[in-house]
């Protein structure tokens, strides 16, 4: 699984109890407020550079940088999770740097970027993936809170999804190949949340100018791959997570198998020994959005990219 990806979610505004009342997001109400003002306002305002934390789930998120393009708002959030103490080791020299409270949070600087188009009722965000971490869960929660308190009163709220392009993905699925696929498990050592949540990967990885069989794509997409029929070792458990590294022309991404349909992570390649650079992010992010668009019939005018 490469290290550095991206995924793509859509954002929608609607009225509360109302699934199908979308609204235009670059004029959501009679005061005629668009998306990208009002969430550059809550990146400033709602986060900011002293940050946010979700209590519920133990998450925070503080704002780093943000520069706007035309419709598209580019930006760094720095976030990570608190609530489980621990400490920093120097690992050239495995002595302890200094302990971990419960209150502190490891972050960690993410991409992002915001497209919002001057028509239609849905933007799209594109999120920095670094291994396991990303500011998604944190990012979400908190514009959500945010966005119905400001719009309480107008029954307004803010709805994200994977951004899903069925048919397009379909057709990248049966003419791809499979390089890598994992299975993940979560578990937790008893009802103490201050142990913290372990987490296993079994991973099988195509051997140099191989690939693992097809079929296993749809059968892991359909759920019917158990860890039996691809590892040699019995009785693993049943898996929390399948991803998936498929490859078409050259291009490789992650299926995370976890809806009826999967959600795609696209791989950011970057040099050997560091983190693919900012216009790697920005090139990559384009030209995924760029080819979502025009597969769509959408004006890629009207979103500026």
């Amino acid at each position: 699984m490469p290290r550095h990806q991206f995924a793509l979610y859509e954002i929608r505004i609607r009225k509360i109890q109302e699934p199908k009342s979308y609204r235009q997001v670059y004029s959501f109400n009679p005061r005629k407020d668009d998306l990208f003002e009002i969430y550059t306002q809550f990146l400033v305002d709602g986060i900011g550079t002293k940050g946010a934390t979700v209590e519920k789930s133990e998450r925070y998120a503080r704002l780093h940088s943000m520069e706007e393009s035309q419709r598209t708002l580019w930006f760094t959030v720095e976030s990570g999770r608190y609530g489980t103490p621990g400490k920093v080791v120097a690992t050239d020299t495995g002595d302890d740097a200094y302990e971990i409270q419960d209150d502190d949070a490891a972050a960690y600087p993410l991409r992002q970027a915001l497209f919002v188009p001057r028509v239609g009722d849905f933007a799209l965000w594109a999120t920095e993936v670094i291994g396991h971490t990303s500011a998604i869960g944190a990012l979400s929660i908190l514009i959500r809170d945010w966005f119905k308190s400001r719009y309480d009163s107008e029954r307004l709220m803010v709805e994200i999804n994977y951004f899903q392009d069925t048919n397009a993905w379909t057709k990248f699925i049966s003419e791809s190949s499979l390089q890598e696929i994992t299975y993940i498990t979560r578990e937790r050592d008893g009802d103490d949340r201050s142990v913290g949540t372990r987490i296993q990967e079994h991973r099988v990885k195509a051997a140099r100018r191989l690939r693992l069989p097809r079929e296993w794509i749809m059968r892991a997409i359909d759920k019917t791959l158990p860890p039996d029929s691809v590892f040699s070792v019995r009785g693993l458990p049943e898996a929390d997570e399948v991803r998936l590294q498929i490859e078409r022309g050259g291009r490789s991404r992650t299926i995370v198998v976890d809806r009826d349909w999967p959600r795609f992570n696209y791989a950011l390649e970057g040099p050997r020994n560091g983190p693919p650079g900012d216009e790697v992010f920005r090139r990559e992010v384009l030209s995924e959005v760029g080819a979502s668009l025009e597969y769509l019939g959408a004006d890629r005018g009207a979103w500026m990219i």
